[in-house]
């Protein structure tokens, strides 16, 4: 069986850290099976990094290709599927001389969308993945809704990251035994308890200070600027508490005004984007990870953390409520910044037990993920024929 696979949720030159869950995942997949993966790239963001070029790659086992996408920025979002759609076409002689016996597609909208027309016209069978914000924003939109749901109709299967997705989909009317959930995985070579001290003395940050961390995209939706609201109420009573943040996005220039606002701006620490073993490295070096996010389906930071031994602070939407255990960390309501301050204190406060942290993420692996998605997609092949 060999899978083609097409998602904008991918590593590019310019990103390499982002979507890295995706990356993971896909690598094991092409231990069972070929995989080639068309990345959907946003025609401004091809243009900012035109200098950089975007040829066919390949990474391990698998073979990458880039398709630039054009769309009208903040307008009739609902169109975004054609306009995808049609840089698909483009793609069209590479996908059939791949000749893949189903197409894979990662994200509902546009790329669910628009992928499962070109199925179609492949005659190919489809599976969707989704991940969180593609089901929790666009399902809230008519236009946008009613293509995804069309969408999901023709799916052979869909895999989702957690329960509180899948029963999005099952109240949209979807079937449920066509929604198989499968949890991320964590590399465990990598994300695995590592002594403080020795992360922190790699690092070059004083044994004496306490660390709060976030990792993760600097948007609004992620709560970015929530978590340095909730650090402003306790900082002056824990002085030597201090705020990282791993991530880059359109938030970072306003978290360093607003910590120079509140006198914290070297107690506020942006570090921009970084590598997976750097990242691995914070999480042991913090005492929290932190992740009041708006809306998700389960974030790998956080079992990333927990695999480290890390106890984490987020709140309690999309699916983070099915992987952290009480005894892994501290869940909050969205939208309450004292009851998040409150929960960063108390989580600084107590001692956490770091054999019990870790084993709350034990049965999450990319092995068995991989298992569990190529078996789903040997289903939708042997189901479509």
């Amino acid at each position: 069986m060999k899978v083609q696979i097409i998602t904008n949720l991918y590593p590019v030159p310019w990103a390499p850290n982002q979507a890295s869950f995706n990356r993971q995942q896909f690598q094991y997949l092409s231990k069972h099976c070929p995989v080639k993966i068309t990345v959907l790239v946003p025609f401004l963001e091809r243009f900012r990094h035109r200098s950089t070029t975007l040829s066919p790659v390949t990474d391990g086992n698998v073979q990458i290709s880039y398709r630039s996408y054009f769309y009208i920025p903040g307008f009739a979002r609902w169109s975004y599927a054609a306009t995808v759609l049609f840089s698909l076409l483009l793609e069209w002689r590479s996908i059939r001389n791949f000749s893949p016996d189903c197409l894979l597609l990662s994200w509902a909208y546009p790329d669910g969308v628009a992928g499962t027309v070109l199925a179609k016209l492949l005659g190919l069978p489809v599976v969707i993945k989704i991940h969180g914000s593609d089901i929790n924003m666009h399902l809230s939109h008519g236009m946008r809704a009613k293509q995804i749901l069309w969408a999901m109709k023709r799916a052979q299967k869909i895999i989702s990251v957690s329960k509180a997705l899948a029963s999005r989909l099952t109240e949209a009317k979807i079937p449920a035994d066509k929604i198989q959930v499968i949890y991320n995985g964590v590399d465990k070579k990598l994300f695995k308890p590592q002594p403080r001290h020795r992360a922190r003395s790699q690092l070059n940050v004083a044994a004496s200070r306490r660390i709060i961390l976030f990792v993760g995209n600097l948007k609004l939706e992620k709560g970015c600027v929530d978590l340095l609201e909730a650090f402003a109420e306790i900082s002056s009573n824990s002085p030597d508490v201090d705020l990282y943040y791993i991530g880059s996005g359109s938030q970072a220039e306003v978290l360093i005004s607003r910590a120079a606002e509140q006198g914290l701006q070297s107690r506020v620490i942006l570090l921009g984007s970084l590598g997976h073993e750097k990242l691995a490295l914070w999480m042991n070096a913090a005492n929290i990870v932190s992740l009041p996010s708006h809306n998700e389906g389960v974030p790998n930071v956080l079992l990333e953390a927990m695999a480290c031994g890390t106890p984490v602070v987020a709140t309690a939407v999309g699916g983070i409520p099915e992987v952290v255990p009480e005894q892994a960390g501290i869940l909050v309501e969205l939208g309450d910044i004292s009851e998040l301050a409150r929960a960063l204190g108390g989580a600084l406060s107590t001692e956490w037990k770091e054999k019990e942290i870790v084993n709350s993420v034990s049965n999450f692996d990319w092995n068995t993920n991989s298992s569990q998605l190529y078996e789903s997609l040997t289903k939708a092949v042997s189901a479509h024929r």
